[in-house]
């Protein structure tokens, strides 16, 4: 009898340590799943929120070209060439801006990055340097400001 007991509690005591080892080890895996997926998001993010400031910076330099383009002389080749490119990086823009849409954590840091594109679009309407230089200022402040806030974003 003390044979068959003996043998129970050894029996009991490997079953219990097994299935406490399994518990503990799918809670590990549970973690570093989530630890994996934390870090993969964090680094689409930053891949994503520094594509968009590239393309918005390519975009402002695109539409300050064609601006001084068009004021050397409107009917240049060279202005309808600014003209193109300058659609070109709108695109270019534009489709970055969607895919911090899609990957930004909250509506503020999308705002942030249409605001910032926004500036930059009006900057070939400005009608002397002056407004230029304005319009140049805040396109830089609000990019900035997104990257303030994308800066926070990614943990």
């Amino acid at each position: 009898m003390d044979g068959v007991l003996s043998t129970l509690i050894a029996v009991t005591r490997t079953l219990l340590g097994a299935g406490l080892t399994h518990l503990f080890q799918r809670r590990a895996s549970a973690r570093d799943q989530a630890f994996g997926a934390q870090r993969e998001l964090r680094s689409e993010r930053m891949a994503v929120y520094s594509d968009f400031a590239g393309a918005l910076t390519e975009y402002r330099r695109g539409q300050l070209d064609q601006w001084h383009r068009k004021n050397e002389d409107s009917d240049s080749s060279a202005y309808v060439a600014a003209r193109i490119e300058a659609y070109r990086l709108r695109g270019l823009a534009l489709h970055a801006l969607f895919r911090v849409q899609l990957i930004a954590s909250g509506q503020t840091l999308f705002d942030a990055a249409q605001d910032a594109c926004t500036h930059a679009s009006n900057l070939h309407k400005a009608t002397d340097k002056a407004e230029l230089s304005i319009r140049g200022a805040h396109a830089r402040e609000a990019l900035e400001q997104f990257i303030r806030l994308a800066s926070s974003d990614v943990p």
